[in-house]
C-alpha cells in the first residue's frame, strides 16, 4: 500500500509541471500526504527489527510473576527487559522443570554467570563484561527466534511506560565494545594460531604445530611459543612464523627474516628446544 501511494504521488507531481502546479501542490496536501503520514508509521513498525518495534505489553514485576505456569497457565520469561512466551517449553521452563527459576521474572545475569539463586536471577547486568554481554545477546537471539515476543517488562532496561532506562544504553554499548574486542581477538588467532594439543597420563601433555592447527588453513606451520597477551596472566600455546617479516611491520624491507622469532611476548617452552616443532607442557605444579 505505502508503495501504491509513493507512486501515486510520483504521477501527481509530473502532472502538476504539465497542467497546474498550485493546485497539485493543494491535492498534495488534502489527500494524498496526510494518508501518507497514517499508513508510514505502522509500515516502519511492521519493517523494522525487534528492538524498535511496536511494544505489545509493559509487564509490572508482579505481573510478570503470574505466569510461571501453574495450575496450568502459560510460561513467560524476560531476558534484557523482553518478555518471550516460553509456553511450548513448559517441559524446561514450567514447574518441575530444569530451568524453571527463570520463569516470571528478568534473570538476565544468571545466563552468563550461572548463578541460579537470588543473588545472579537479576536483571542488574552492570557488573558484567563486555564478552559476557555478547553471551547474553546469544540468548536473547535465541529466544527472539524461538518463541514469541510478547512484551517488556518494568525494571532495569524499561520504566513503567516502556522506555528505555540507561542500563539499555549501557548493554547496547558494552555489546559494541564486546563485538570490537572479539574482532581483535580473531586478529590475534590469525597472527599466532593456537597449537595443537595432547595429554595422556603416561606421558604428560604437548603441543605442537601444523598448517591446520587452531582450525586456521595457512601456508605455514610455525614453532610453539608460550604467548603472553595483555590481561591474562597464564600464556596460551601460538605457532609463530620463522621467516619473513615481523607481524608488526610487514612491510619492512629491512628484518631479519625471523618472523616472529624474536616478539618479546613469545617465550620458548622450558625444556625444549628453540627449533624443536613439538613441546612438552610444563608439568602442573
Amino acid at each position: 500500500m505505502l508503495g501504491k501511494l509513493i507512486f501515486l504521488s510520483t504521477v501527481v507531481c509530473v502532472i502538476a509541471l504539465l497542467i497546474n502546479i498550485d493546485y497539485t501542490a493543494q491535492y498534495l496536501n488534502s489527500k494524498v500526504l496526510p494518508t501518507i503520514y497514517e499508513v508510514l508509521p505502522d509500515f516502519i513498525i511492521k519493517n523494522s527489527n525487534s528492538s524498535e518495534r511496536q511494544v505489545e505489553k509493559i509487564f509490572s514485576r508482579e505481573d510478570l510473576l503470574q505466569y510461571k505456569g501453574t495450575n496450568g497457565g502459560r510460561v513467560y520469561l524476560a531476558v534484557v527487559g523482553h518478555v518471550y512466551d516460553v509456553t511450548k517449553g513448559k517441559k524446561h521452563y514450567g514447574p518441575g522443570g530444569g530451568y524453571e527459576f527463570f520463569a516470571g521474572i528478568d534473570g538476565s545475569k544468571a545466563y552468563v554467570t550461572g548463578e541460579f539463586n537470588e543473588k545472579g536471577l537479576t536483571d542488574d547486568i552492570s557488573a558484567l563484561s563486555p564478552s559476557q554481554i555478547i553471551g547474553l545477546e546469544g540468548w536473547k537471539s535465541f529466544y527472539e527466534k524461538d518463541y514469541k515476543f510478547v512484551g517488556v517488562v518494568e525494571g532495569a532496561f524499561f520504566d513503567k511506560d516502556g522506555s528505555e532506562l540507561p542500563m539499555m544504553k549501557e548493554y547496547r554499548r558494552k555489546l559494541d565494545l564486546g563485538h570490537q574486542e572479539k574482532s581483535l581477538v580473531e586478529k590475534d588467532r590469525q597472527l599466532f594460531p593456537p597449537c595443537n594439543s595432547e595429554w595422556s597420563q603416561a606421558d604428560g601433555g604437548r603441543v605442537w604445530c601444523s598448517t591446520l592447527s587452531g582450525g586456521i588453513s595457512r601456508d605455514w606451520a610455525g614453532l610453539p611459543r608460550m604467548y603472553y597477551t595483555a590481561g591474562n596472566s597464564k600464556p596460551r600455546c601460538a605457532c609463530v612464523r620463522t621467516t619473513g617479516p615481523p607481524s608488526h611491520d610487514m612491510n619492512s624491507e629491512t628484518h631479519k627474516n625471523r618472523g616472529d622469532l624474536d616478539n618479546p611476548n613469545l617465550n620458548v617452552y622450558p625444556n625444549c628446544s628453540p627449533s624443536s616443532e613439538s613441546c612438552p607442557l610444563p608439568q602442573s605444579s
